[in-house]
């Protein structure tokens, strides 16, 4: 029966309809009325009677219908139950008969931590549990205390209780309880003995009415703060769910501890609201993921405000937003390798050194991305690779002929030590194709593209400027009889303007270099027409 009565009062809730949340009442004290159940070593137990009077505090809200409670109560209860013979052993026969209706006194003082929540338009249900102290005293059927010595198990016991509450709101301040509490003492003595079954416990149940005061305040426009503290504490609007207007209400304001009247809290030039509710940062820090950009920087170009590294590439979005690459792309350059990764080479340059091979190949085949020519042989990595000799060894084939000089002196094949199958390798044979006592390489050229910008001038920062930079140091000196370097121009002026400035920088930069005779001239080209062309004019016979 009691088990019936506890399942239907735990589902009355779930038959109201539920509406906006009211207030947490301040203060409320209640004056029960209640119906005692023993539960311990007898079975036959009777319903009894008692009371109890308690005074609870709202403590703070949680979520939109709930609130925190702490609730202090005095309770006194009369429990009863039919003796048994199983008691005569400690027990005079004449005070503790089979079939006596015992009792126990039972006075618990204690406090609660309750759950409240919202559940119907003036309904509530409180769920708490606590500690208590209580004096028991276990008696005859004529209120007397039995006789066995009670230093054995004292008057004193501590215990939990675990409670569930109804209330229906009849007024602001008056209210209708229904309630039951379940007591769990630590001690096996309410009823005076001990079957060694485990601890006694009784359960309370029934009505009483709870009085609150000063009576709750009201929530005008239903955002969860009451009018009182939106006035007093908060100094929001009243009759406004979002004061300042910004996507996010008073209260979400409050318990998130940004400001309800500003609508910008941390200044960053996003609102509050779009911050909380569709962008994930933090409203209160102007950069939420503390990665050197504001979360308004960070919303105008895209990259993740929650995230330091939005493309996961090891570069924080400040850091690449100063080295100019891209923080959602996390290979700006399209060369394979993570911007982070490029320590040594270029993460917006595919081909950092201009080389021929991207970044990402270099790396996997051991070579330097920043260093054109590895070996140090005269021949880019790039075209080393194309053509089959190692990048990695200036003299691919062992025959004692560089790779540059096989390829570009004598045409012979760098990739093979003796190229005419003569016996003699290349680099000890003075025909190493054939022969004949002349090479039939004259001479091998190179054009360049947009090696001058306006006045001009020459493009120190241009591939084609690297490129000659390259070709002059590299250059078989004891190979070559000069080198020629066209410069073109759409007409006599542009050329020959041109030229002096190729002129003056190459006498400024390759002053102190060990390289053949330098001979520039201009020619007038169509437009269209490279800029300039260095040709290696190779000695007769070599």
């Amino acid at each position: 029966m009691t088990r019936r009565l506890l399942f239907a009062f735990c589902l009355l809730p779930m038959f109201l309809h539920a509406q906006q949340a009211a207030p947490p009442r301040e203060w409320i004290l209640s004056l029960h009325a209640d119906a005692t159940k023993y539960y311990g070593d007898f079975t036959d137990n009777r319903f009894s009677s008692g009371g109890a009077l308690s005074l609870s505090r709202s403590l703070r809200l949680l979520g939109k219908d709930g609130a925190l409670y702490a609730r202090a109560f005095l309770g006194a209860y009369d429990l009863q139950w039919l003796a048994t013979s199983a008691m005569h052993p400690a027990f005079d026969t004449s005070q503790v008969r089979a079939g006596d209706k015992n009792r126990c006194f039972v006075a618990p003082v204690g406090v609660q931590a309750l759950y409240r929540r919202f559940v119907g338009p003036m309904a509530e249900l409180f769920l708490g549990v606590g500690l208590e102290l209580a004096y028991f005293s276990p008696q005859d059927p004529n209120g007397a205390g039995l006789a066995q010595p009670q230093e054995s198990y004292g008057k004193w016991t501590v215990g939990i209780p675990v409670s569930v509450d109804f209330e229906y709101l009849m007024t602001e301040n008056l209210a209708f309880n229904m309630h039951a509490t379940l007591h769990a003492p630590f001690t096996d003595y309410l009823d005076g003995f001990s079957a060694g079954s485990g601890a006694d416990a009784y359960l309370t149940m029934g009505f009483g009415v709870s009085y609150a005061f000063p009576a709750p305040d009201i929530d005008s426009d239903y955002d969860g703060l009451t009018d009182r503290k939106e006035r007093e504490i908060s100094r929001t609007n009243p009759y406004d769910r979002d004061s300042d207007g910004d996507g996010f209400g008073d209260k979400e304001e409050v318990m998130r501890g940004t400001d309800p009247l500003n609508p910008d809290s941390d200044g960053d030039g996003v609102t509050d609201g779009m911050e909380a509710h569709q962008l994930g940062s933090n409203p209160l820090a102007k950069d939420s993921d503390g990665d050197g950009l504001s979360d308004m920087e960070e919303s105008r170009i895209g990259t993740s405000l929650v995230l330091a590294d939005s493309d996961g590439d090891g570069l924080n979005d400040r850091e690449e937003v100063s080295r100019g690459t891209d923080p959602r792309n996390r290979d700006t350059d399209g060369d394979g390798l993570p911007d982070g990764l490029e320590n040594i080479s270029s993460p917006l340059i595919r081909d950092s050194d201009g080389d021929g091979l991207s970044d990402a190949d270099e790396l996997a085949l051991a070579l330097n991305p920043s260093d054109p020519d590895f070996d140090k042989d005269g021949l880019f990595d790039g075209l080393e690779h194309r053509i089959g000799t190692d990048p990695k060894k200036a003299d691919t084939d062992n025959d004692g002929a560089g790779d540059y000089a096989e390829q570009f002196g004598v045409m012979s094949d760098p990739r093979n030590p003796d190229s005419d199958a003569d016996g003699i390798a290349d680099g000890f044979d003075p025909t190493p194709l054939d022969r004949t006592p002349l090479n039939p390489a004259k001479s091998v050229s190179w054009t360049f593209f947009d090696l001058f910008i306006r006045d001009e001038a020459v493009d120190e920062r241009s591939r084609s400027f690297v490129l000659i930079q390259h070709l002059l140091r590299s250059a078989p000196k004891e190979m070559l009889f000069s080198v020629d370097i066209a410069v073109y121009g759409q007409n006599t002026a542009e050329a020959r303007q041109r030229k002096e400035h190729l002129e003056e920088f190459l006498r400024k930069s390759t002053a102190s270099w060990d390289h053949p005779v330098i001979s520039v001239y201009s020619e007038v080209k169509s437009k269209g027409a490279p800029d300039a062309r260095l040709t290696y004019v190779w000695k007769i016979g070599k």
